[in-house]
């Protein structure tokens, strides 16, 4: 939210805008190898501070931002910082718990980022009003010193690093170059008939760094990503379901904002409203499916949540003009629900399934899975409307949520249509998730 006002004081164009917005997502996915492999060669707790410090920097460069361009790079460097804090904290969260409690913390470290999402949602607007758009990314900025002067004093380093550290710096130079180039063209997919010559020319470059980083981690002695650990199939199972689920439930929050804003005309204000039920749901399962993770195994409560969040999204799908608020809120409910009963286990099953010299990695390759995975559902749902809408508009309703009044000529019947086949295509996806973790079942029955 606030992106238009934004645009407007900056003087953005809405090329600048897609990259003030996507630029947070691409500082986070292009670091997420070589904060994980750190994190394994020199321990957590110092990298873990850094990483705060950076994200702090980062919110205080964007709210001090004088033109697009400085905004863009501050949003890129925060989202660095973020690599960090995500990577790092589940993986501090393992070195600290035993299996028992560990899906339940995991749950609440999840809910901690709910919480921040949702009082992002609910006061952005608020402060945008009363104090300006720049708060939105200072208002963090006495916590984010608060929280960091906290950590350095109570966190400690539980993890003994290797006593002979083997950085694999052309690795990490090669992994990093090949997430640059991709996370760029999927970003630019979002506007793919403009962009249409240098996402050919990004996926080229793209498949050129990837197939030399795994050339060079198969001869290479010290390797930035010991690719023996996707042998292990409760780890690669956890890794593919997380990208499923992300590509099924990334677009979802964006695009009941089209629909509340655009078909319904709510105001913005009552669409978070409405949103806010998700993000309670979440909170309450999420907690829940740790629980029940510890207690009774990780596959019950990822099953169910998968199974759960695709009835949601095939309630979403089945939505039109005439669906009532209370139909919606039902179905926002469920998807909160299957979200929660889904991420704290399938997290917890992923960090277990790896010894610790290698869970920094096996978190970093855990949010890398989501954040490319969020990307191309973006992409899904913009190819959706595309069926109904021009290509332009269609990419300004996904990126600003609506707020741009992109919506004003489109037929509320023909926009219905495209999105209730955006959340079909997002249910099939969130189903595909499912055999995935039966067959992690079956495998771990058989060992």
């Amino acid at each position: 939210m606030g992106f238009p006002i934004i645009a407007h004081e900056l003087g953005s164009s809405f090329d600048e805008v897609l990259w003030i917005i996507q630029g947070f997502l691409l500082g986070s996915t292009i670091i997420q190898l070589i904060v994980g492999d750190l994190a394994d060669l020199f321990g957590r707790a110092r990298l873990f501070n850094i990483g705060l410090l950076i994200f702090v920097l980062g919110g205080l460069a964007s709210g001090l931002a004088l033109n697009p361009y400085m905004l863009i790079t501050s949003r890129i460097i925060q989202g660095m910082g973020s690599a960090f804090l995500i990577t790092i904290s589940v993986t501090i969260i393992t070195d600290n718990l035993p299996r028992n409690i560990l899906g339940t913390w995991l749950g609440v470290n999840q809910i901690a980022w709910r919480i921040g999402a949702l009082l992002g949602l609910t006061l952005s607007g608020i402060i945008i009003d009363v104090f300006g758009w720049r708060w939105i990314y200072l208002f963090y900025v006495p916590i984010g010193f608060a929280a960091l002067l906290w950590s350095l004093k109570t966190l400690r380093e539980v993890y003994e690093p290797p006593q002979e550290t083997c950085p694999d710096i052309p690795g990490f130079l090669l992994f990093t170059l090949f997430l640059f180039f991709m996370a760029i063209d999927l970003t630019l997919m979002l506007n793919a008939v403009k962009w249409i010559n240098e996402i050919l020319l990004l996926i080229i470059l793209a498949s050129l760094f990837f197939t030399l980083f795994i050339i060079h981690e198969i001869r290479s002695r010290c390797r930035a990503l010991d690719l023996s650990i996707f042998r292990n199939f409760q780890f690669t199972g956890g890794i593919i379901a997380q990208f499923l689920y992300a590509m099924g439930f990334g677009a979802s929050i964006i695009l009941l904002v089209v629909f509340f804003e655009i078909l319904e005309n709510y105001s913005a204000s009552l669409t978070g409203l409405l949103i806010t039920p998700f993000e309670l749901s979440f909170l309450v399962f999420g907690i829940l499916g740790g629980r029940i993770s510890d207690k009774k195994g990780f596959e019950m409560p990822i099953i169910m949540g998968l199974s759960v969040a695709a009835t949601a999204l095939f309630m979403l799908s089945r939505i039109s003009t005439s669906t009532s608020p209370t139909y919606m809120v039902t179905a926002i409910i469920l998807l909160g629900v299957g979200a929660g009963l889904f991420v704290a286990p399938n997290t917890s099953s992923i960090m277990t399934s790896v010894p610790p010299d290698k869970r920094g990695v096996a978190s970093a390759m855990r949010t890398l899975s989501f954040n490319i995975g969020f990307l191309l559902s973006l992409n899904i749902a913009v190819l959706s409307l595309v069926q109904v809408v021009p290509y332009e508009v269609a990419s300004r309703l996904i990126i600003v949520e609506a707020s741009l009044d992109s919506g004003a000529a489109i037929p509320a019947s023909s926009l219905a249509t495209a999105i209730s086949r955006a959340f079909q295509m997002q249910a099939i996806t969130m189903l595909a998730a499912i055999p995935f973790s039966l067959l992690r079942i079956k495998l771990d029955n058989k060992s």
